[in-house]
């Protein structure tokens, strides 16, 4: 039904994280290149819209998250079109729904949050039989977005009302709440010291954690959807509504206009390396150097969402009601 979907081939490079190695040199990595194409791997059939995914190249699994649960897929194997999960975590509370998943960084837990829940669920990935190993309190809030410190020792959420809330992952307990805006943190980032917000009232603010002042602000013309931190460079990319992408200064400065493309950008994402972002709405790879779409990735519907596999090999966008796996190729 899908021709375009070739048999899997696995470079188990897709599945390597080869910088962390010694013996791999900066010039002997691809991963330190611009794409040049992508091809399509595999096809997931979530059947409801995806709202956020993730993909795990240590334990090669993807994640897609709809408004029901999270659907755990296994990339391990030939079929090119999935159907069944391997797992389905479930939202078990009536009434309540998701809309967000956040992958730790170890590829060993997964947070999930929405509305009407009594908390950010923890999920163990590690056990035999998935399930919820903690929540993070946050009764009568309705999550919109998940981040994680880079050490994965802080959890941040940002929720409708504009508030984010820090907990500390070793007790879960909350560490602080830093007062928003309503509608002002549809998105977040975090960014060494600071966390950033993006809203619905087209403004970004950042807090530094370091102290206890009002955020600075950042009015942009058009509704902010989706944020995403350089993990290099002192940058971080903002999407907005009108189709525009912009690289805002974490130090202070100027913003510069990095692409504009038709149709709301709902879904950003930089590679491990910084080198190159993924951007969401009409899908894309483009160079952070020269500012130029590089790859264009062949999706017929808007993408909601997308992520970038540790490795740098790998691509997960999420739209409608499935998500599509893709194999950089350098």
């Amino acid at each position: 039904a899908h021709q375009f979907l070739k048999p899997i081939c696995w470079d188990p490079e897709d599945f390597e994280d080869t910088w962390n190695r010694p013996d791999i040199l900066p010039w002997q990595s691809k991963k330190l290149a611009i794409p040049h194409r992508v091809e399509k791997m595999r096809r997931l059939d979530h059947g409801e819209p995806v709202l956020a995914t993730a993909i795990s190249s240590f334990t090669r699994h993807a994640f897609t998250c709809g408004r029901g649960g999270v659907k755990v897929w296994s990339l391990v194997g030939q079929v090119a079109e999935a159907t069944f999960p391997e797992s389905y975590l479930r939202v078990q509370t009536q009434g309540a729904y998701l809309r967000t998943c956040l992958l730790m960084s170890n590829s060993t837990t997964l947070l999930t949050g929405g509305h009407n829940l009594a908390g950010v669920s923890l999920w163990d990935l590690t056990a035999p039989s998935l399930h919820v190993r903690a929540e993070l309190p946050c009764t009568g809030l309705t999550c919109q977005a998940l981040a994680a410190s880079p050490e994965d020792s802080l959890a941040f959420a940002s929720f409708t009302n504009g508030t984010v809330r820090i907990w500390d992952l070793r007790n879960q307990s909350v560490v602080r709440d830093l007062p928003g805006y309503l509608n002002g943190a549809r998105s977040i980032a975090v960014k060494d010291q600071t966390i950033w917000t993006g809203g619905l009232d087209a403004y970004l603010r950042c807090w530094d954690l370091r102290t206890a002042g009002e955020p600075q602000e950042y009015q942009f013309e058009s509704q902010i959807m989706s944020l995403s931190p350089s993990p290099q460079e002192e940058w971080v990319l903002v999407g907005t509504a009108n189709g525009q992408q912009w690289l805002q200064p974490t130090l202070g400065g100027q913003k510069h206009m990095a692409g504009c493309k038709d149709g709301t950008i709902l879904g950003l994402k930089f590679s491990p390396l910084g080198e190159w972002p993924a951007v969401g709405g009409h899908p894309h790879i483009y160079s952070r150097c020269t500012g130029t779409t590089v790859v264009q990735v062949p999706e017929s519907s808007s993408v909601m969402c997308c992520d970038v596999s540790a490795s740098n090999r790998l691509i997960i966008t999420g739209s409608r009601d499935h998500a599509s796996v893709y194999q950089i190729m350098y």
